[in-house]
């Protein structure tokens, strides 16, 4: 059973480490898993699961193998894990959806995956397949940020803005929310380094990977009484939810998700789309309006905003033909 604590860390904090929560002789077939994936696929896949030839990048920085589950059954063995399951099933609810469930091994770089959030409302886990140290392409992550403005809209370099790496030994397990400011180091060393990523939501989530494809790694139930739906709740919050990295609408789901808690609760209820359970403490479900507010450079806000305005106003093609 999962300490309660770490439960806590992780709403507190948007990030908590487990430590290794697997066996020694699983960890030895996954590690080995990983090494004959990339020895077939050096270069990881593309977006439609070929083989690449070339050392460029599909993501950031990283190579990646999006369906380990079909080339080595063994990754399933992971989402069986008993402290996975408890604390994916504390915080999103029961017949949660496995959205995306990917390696990554990032060499030799000395360009870092600028700080960014995802969707909210969901919950992920990271899992490391190598010894990893600092400025070895280990992810990092701002703790407390979940509950701030998207990072575009704040002074990042702030001194009272500390990343925390999640280094550490083949097997740690880190959980943490999706919309907690999260990034990649660089890797200084010759050492290629990966772990595994798998990206969390409640029953309502789409069963859909980061290349669009359609998994079914969750053996959920079908939702029933869907014309019992508050459809309502269901356009709020996919609307607010999805958009995580608009100033605007990030901080209008935090406003319904933490101050309406009429509303919210109702959405958890009906297991709307990008929402996750509370906590259920006061201290620890807080949401400071004035902190958040305090937190924003408005010049950033400004420029940005009106930068993806124009950007809709113009459209797509016209854009396209004014950069020729």
């Amino acid at each position: 059973m999962v300490n309660e604590e770490k439960i806590k860390s992780l709403y507190k904090d948007g990030m908590v480490n487990l430590d290794s929560i697997f066996d020694q002789e699983l960890l030895r077939d996954l590690v080995v898993a990983k090494n004959n994936i990339f020895k077939e696929y050096p270069y990881g896949q593309d977006d439609r699961l070929n083989k690449k030839n070339k050392a460029d990048f599909v993501r950031p920085g990283s190579y990646m193998i999006w369906d380990i589950i079909e080339k080595k059954p063994i990754f399933s063995k992971i989402l069986e894990n008993k402290n996975i399951k408890e604390i994916a099933t504390r915080v999103l609810g029961q017949d949660y959806t496995v959205a995306s469930f990917y390696i990554r091994k990032t060499p030799k770089i000395n360009e870092k995956l600028n700080p960014h959030i995802d969707y909210q409302g969901g919950l992920s886990f990271s899992i490391l397949l190598d010894e990893i140290n600092h400025e070895e392409g280990e992810t990092f992550f701002y703790k407390k940020s979940h509950k701030l403005p998207p990072p575009p809209f704040i002074n990042i370099d702030n001194s009272k803005y500390v990343p925390s790496s999640i280094t550490g030994n083949v097997g740690d397990t880190f959980f943490w929310f999706p919309d907690c400011w999260h990034g990649r180091n660089m890797n200084i060393k010759e050492k290629e380094t990966t772990i595994l990523m798998c990206h969390l939501g409640n029953s309502n989530h789409p069963s859909a990977d980061g290349t669009g494809r359609k998994v079914n790694y969750s053996n959920k139930k079908e939702s029933k009484n869907l014309d019992k739906r508050n459809k309502f709740l269901d356009k709020i919050f996919e609307f607010f939810g999805r958009s995580s990295n608009n100033f605007f609408t990030h901080f209008i789901y935090c406003l319904i998700y933490f101050k309406f808690d009429r509303l919210s609760k109702s959405a958890i209820h009906q297991k709307t789309i990008f929402t996750r359970h509370k906590y259920g403490d006061s201290e620890v479900d807080d949401f400071s309006v004035t902190k958040y507010l305090q937190s924003a450079n408005y010049l950033k806000v400004f420029l940005i905003s009106s930068k993806t305005f124009i950007k809709k106003l113009l459209g797509k093609k016209l854009i396209s033909i004014l950069k020729r």
